[in-house]
């Protein structure tokens, strides 16, 4: 059981929070399961190269079942950006519904390659849009280069910008045949692209079973005490950690002109 929190949430008990708490990581943890069982190529199912999350209504993280822990940071800012992109202030105010699925694989959004694909689909309880799930995972290929060094963004392969693979429950038809007609083997990508939908899905029904058997104010409240939670505990780890500075190096392996000189990265805390 967790330690007590500040009572903020008088609506939610522990009990019911710790059953929530459990219930988040089993929604992301079959949608792992299912992209696993549906993906159509190895990246995917052997070295799980992909993540499956669920995220509040603003795109903080709630769970992650993880594939690869590096994909973490990028779903979250890849939901911000959407919900921002969507937004009646943004570039694209047409808003986003039930039914709609998000998509993009913008390596400047996403903090990944073009490989990566994310899709990100808005739960909604009634006219509310009280949570999202997302899967980012590798697809085998995206166009692009073979066998040569690239120089810019574009010999990398096919660009989605943020736009909806589905829009109010009809999928964006167009977006399919350019992704078949950028790709070199299009099966596995559209198989690849079919697991990821599935993967969201089921998300978004198993989080709404869980909103409808405990009630939806109790489950964002106790969505909410766990992050309280979580932010006492990281706080309390690190002033642990002694006075000091705190120094690391890595490398890039050459600049982009210059192949083979190494560029050092490093960091000082």
């Amino acid at each position: 059981m967790m330690d007590a929190i500040p009572n903020r949430y008088p609506a939610t008990d522990p009990i019911t929070t710790e059953i929530v708490r459990n219930g988040v990581l089993a929604v992301t943890e079959e949608m792992k399961t299912n992209l696993m069982r549906t993906a159509y190529n190895t990246i995917i199912y052997e070295a799980l190269d992909f993540t499956t999350g669920l995220f509040t209504a603003t795109g903080e993280t709630v769970s992650i079942g993880i594939g690869l822990p590096m994909f973490i940071r990028g779903m979250s800012e890849t939901v911000k950006a959407k919900l921002k992109h969507f937004a009646p202030d943004g570039p694209n105010p047409v808003g986003i519904h039930p039914g709609d699925i998000l998509v993009t694989n913008d390596a400047y959004i996403t903090g990944s390659h073009l490989n990566h694909v994310t899709f990100s689909l808005p739960i909604f309880d009634g006219d509310e849009l009280i949570a999202f799930v997302g899967c980012m995972a590798h697809w085998i290929d995206v166009g692009g280069t073979l066998g040569g060094m690239t120089t810019d963004i574009y010999a990398e392969g096919l660009q989605i910008p943020i736009c909806k693979y589905s829009d109010r429950g009809t999928v964006n038809t167009l977006l399919e045949d350019i992704i078949r007609m950028n790709v070199r083997i299009p099966s596995r990508a559209m198989g690849d692209l079919r697991a990821q939908i599935t993967a969201v899905k089921s998300g978004e029904r198993r989080f709404l079973e869980l909103v409808k058997r405990y009630g939806k104010d109790a489950v964002l409240q106790s969505i909410a005490a766990i992050m309280d939670q979580a932010e006492i505990a990281a706080r309390k780890r690190t002033l642990t950690i002694p006075d000091g500075v705190y120094e690391a190096e890595s490398y890039m392996d050459d600049d982009g002109v210059s192949v083979g000189k190494k560029v050092p990265i490093r960091v000082r805390v």
